[in-house]
């Protein structure tokens, strides 16, 4: 395993586990297998242990920031003389493709919804900023999605500009994973988040199109992170299982329709061949190297299961 930079406190499970006791449950807290089974991805593993174990005294250090940021907000404003800024509280979550970054920014969506009921808890993924399918065809960089140059990176950045700035109505692209495609002229609309969460590959990356990254905007920063053949199991589980949901509802429009028409071993050796070419080039070149960019970092093991948490200390 990786050993952490000297400026990241580790906790192994045990040690983050006792941590847990800071982290009071409120009566609203519904977690039953049944919720963690409608917020988690495909092929995710969260036990409700891990909830109140792992995830328990997360919240309980987002809250701790959250509160600290409103400081550092009315400071600044009261040394400006300006009113303070009326921006959300961002939390980026970084990390491979099938890492489970999904599967974490919903179960956090959730239980800061519950830890702040009257709070708005907004969450967006960067996947609706990819360049459309045609695009990336015209361009001739289609095996190339995912990587840096597939984005609009001048829209994601724009976009997070205006939600810290406090705009009042924000918009991202809709993604489809169902046609693995932009959603054009679809837009999810954000008014007045007060936490407002963003996963993607790529959210802890810069743009050769501008010097700023879009974790600049973030007010704490999670990669989400396993070893590189466990990552490789789990995209061959989801391919699998979305192979399966396809030919359940034999929608040819779907984007794994043309895999159904295939043997499944052939589909799968084709899926395992888009993990090599593209998915694993993309991690080991443009997404691992940020991983020390994070506040935080959760590596997996086995099953999905938190093993470590790597906590920056300054």
């Amino acid at each position: 395993m990786v050993t952490a930079p000297l400026n990241f406190a580790v906790f192994n499970k045990k040690d983050w586990q006792q941590l847990a006791s800071k982290y009071v449950a409120p009566d609203s807290l519904q977690m039953t297998p049944q919720i963690l089974q409608n917020i988690k991805a495909y092929n995710d593993q969260i036990a409700v242990d891990d909830v109140f174990d792992i995830y328990g005294p997360l919240v309980s250090y987002i809250k701790l920031r959250y509160d600290q940021y409103h400081r550092d907000i009315n400071e600044r404003a009261g040394f400006l003389g300006r009113p303070a800024a009326p921006g959300p509280f961002i939390i980026g979550i970084a990390g491979s493709v099938a890492v489970g970054k999904s599967t974490t920014a919903r179960l956090l969506q959730y239980l800061l919804q519950v830890a702040f009921p009257k709070k708005q808890i907004a969450l967006t993924t960067t996947d609706g900023f990819l360049l459309a399918n045609e695009t990336l065809q015209e361009k001739g960089i289609f095996d190339r999605k995912g990587f840096p140059e597939s984005y609009n990176m001048t829209a994601l950045l724009s976009f997070m500009n205006d939600l810290k700035e406090g705009k009042s109505k924000v918009k991202s692209p809709e993604y489809s994973h169902d046609q693995s495609d932009v959603l054009i002229g679809e837009y999810d609309i954000f008014e007045n988040p007060d936490i407002f969460i963003i996963e993607g590959i790529n959210t802890l990356q810069a743009s050769s199109e501008t010097p700023v990254y879009i974790s600049d905007f973030f007010d704490l920063s999670i990669y989400v992170d396993a070893d590189t053949d466990l990552i490789e199991e789990w995209y061959i589980d989801r391919f699998k299982a979305l192979l399966a949901s396809a030919v359940a509802v034999g929608d040819d429009n779907n984007f794994f329709a043309a895999y159904t028409k295939l043997p499944t071993t052939e589909a799968v050796a084709a899926a395992t061949k888009v993990w090599q070419e593209v998915n694993l080039p993309n991690l080991n070149e443009y997404i691992l190297p940020t991983r020390e960019r994070a506040d935080l970092v959760l590596h997996k093991q086995a099953n999905h299961q938190i093993d470590t948490i790597w906590l920056r200390k300054f």
